[in-house]
């Protein structure tokens, strides 16, 4: 089926239900001059063009493991994915779903929209954005006003591919003014920092955000020292700055791999930037004082931590030389958190703990409190059912996505900390059930799970495992405040 967009004609292929269209521009290709630069509008083309196949993906770490392994790495890689039943009269909810991995890693093809499009009827979306220092490097102060955005080019990549929706998803039986954005661990962060960005008002109407929110927003100091890290890294002196704007983006990957205190891939090294232009210096309180903003679905998992303990050497006990990796100024807070849970709990599991509330349940709560703050409705989970490492980072996915990664036969028992039981079936099908509502009207309730009341003056939570049930002023750790805390190195 072709379809016109405002940049040219493209025709996609019939798969599972639904066609789908893939590798389709919705900016300029960031190279030569333009690295470091915003994006700009695509260019348009002749004929019809192909796109039956998912277009190259962000430069990032070599993961020989990757699905997809034929997808190139390229700076080309600004190009999103739809799936939909087809045109329609009556247009139809639009998911725009943006892809995790710590803003180092992850694509677009990681998504598979089939069955959003062929079962739920609606018009699913995903994305690439640039990562790492092609789309997080603050180098304003190194290189002049020109480079003003750098910082948070990835974001406003992800604000282009929205605007791109806004223009063109009705030709894909898409409704504009019935946008969802959605993503998981750095997705649901992008998800979250779309809400202090005055570029992003009126780009969609509602957002689930799951373990996720805007505690990976950096402040200016962070940044430049990830800038001054970064040349060093490369052998570079501040004056010599402007070679990064010519040196091959494989030298800057594998300098940002090994710039970083984060002996995990230098996973917490980069995010967007408190620059007080594209987003405010103080991003939480700017949230409190904003007029009713869009509904929010959020939430994190009760293990999340675990799965980072499990697999990162460095993490697997409780040390300063982590804690600063990870926390920077801010650590003092979480050994408090660590010695109170010690008190209670054997050493590993209070660890784990307060790792887990400092890294996502807290920053959830803020970006809850404020978001409710504003008047908008706000519902908030958290998981408590998870595999044999337990409710682990991302395994909210798992549950969504079960009926999918079921019929693939994707879960392996023995080994996989994403397996999902059979006993859990009906917990991920109420589950799926309350998301795809949300979608639809921005309102979580099913009859397959408890009613969900509001997050607001009760802090009501879901507690989502086999026999899920609401808690009421679910708060902090004992002695924390849920008060905006940025993120310094």
């Amino acid at each position: 089926m072709i379809i016109q967009t405002s940049s040219g004609h493209v025709k996609g292929v019939q798969l599972n239900g639904c066609y789908v269209y893939r590798g389709i521009p919705y900016a300029q290709a960031p190279v030569g001059e333009l690295r470091f630069k915003p994006p700009e509008a695509p260019p348009a083309w002749e004929g019809v063009r192909d796109c039956r196949s998912f277009g190259p993906i962000a430069h990032q770490n070599v993961d020989p493991n990757r699905t997809f392994p034929e997808l190139a790495y390229s700076e080309d890689c600004l190009s999103l994915n739809v799936w939909t039943s087809g045109p329609a009269e009556q247009l139809r909810p639009v998911v725009v779903y943006i892809h995790g991995g710590g803003f180092i890693g992850g694509k677009g093809a990681d998504c598979d929209g089939s069955r959003y499009a062929a079962e739920e009827d609606f018009v699913f979306v995903s994305l690439n954005y640039r990562l790492g220092a092609l789309g997080f490097l603050a180098l304003e102060e190194i290189l002049g006003e020109e480079y003003a955005t750098s910082g948070n080019n990835g974001m406003l990549d992800i604000i282009a591919a929205l605007r791109w929706v806004q223009s063109n998803i009705a030709a894909f039986g898409g409704d504009p003014s019935n946008v969802t954005v959605m993503g998981n661990s750095a997705g649901a962060k992008c998800t979250a920092t779309l809400y202090t960005m005055k570029a992003a008002e009126g780009l969609f109407q509602r957002a689930v955000a799951q373990s996720g929110a805007t505690q990976s927003i950096r402040d200016k100091k962070t940044a430049a020292l990830t800038a001054s890290r970064l040349l060093k890294a490369l052998g570079l002196k501040p004056e010599d700055a402007r070679q990064l704007l010519e040196l091959p983006a494989e030298q800057l990957i594998q300098a940002q791999m090994k710039a970083g205190p984060d002996t995990a891939g230098n996973l917490h090294m980069f995010g967007p930037v408190a620059d007080g232009n594209l987003i405010p210096i103080d991003p939480i309180h700017y949230l409190q004082e904003a007029e009713k903003l869009p509904p929010l679905l959020i939430g994190s998992n009760e293990d999340e931590a675990a799965m980072f303990i499990y697999y990162d050497p460095g993490l697997q006990k409780p040390d300063s030389v982590t804690l600063s990796r990870l926390f920077g100024e801010n650590q003092q807070e979480v050994w408090h958190s660590f010695f109170r849970h010690s008190e209670t709990l054997p050493v590993e599991k209070a660890w784990s703990k307060a790792l887990t509330e400092h890294l996502y349940a807290i920053g959830c709560m803020q970006l809850a409190q404020a978001v409710a703050a504003s008047g908008a409705p706000v519902w908030m989970y958290r998981l408590t059912y998870g595999g044999w490492l337990g409710a682990i980072h991302g395994y909210e996915g798992s549950l969504i996505n079960y009926a999918e990664n079921k019929a693939r036969d994707l879960s392996n028992e023995a080994n996989d900390p994403y397996f999902i039981a059979d006993e859990a079936a009906g917990l991920a099908s109420g589950m799926r059930s309350a998301w795809n509502a949300f979608i639809r009207c921005g309102d979580p309730n099913t009859p397959e799970l408890p009613a969900w009341p509001e997050y607001g003056p009760n802090q009501s939570v879901m507690m989502l495992q086999p026999d899920s049930f609401v808690q009421e002023n679910l708060t902090p750790p004992i002695g924390i405040s849920v008060q905006h805390q940025v993120w310094r190195t």
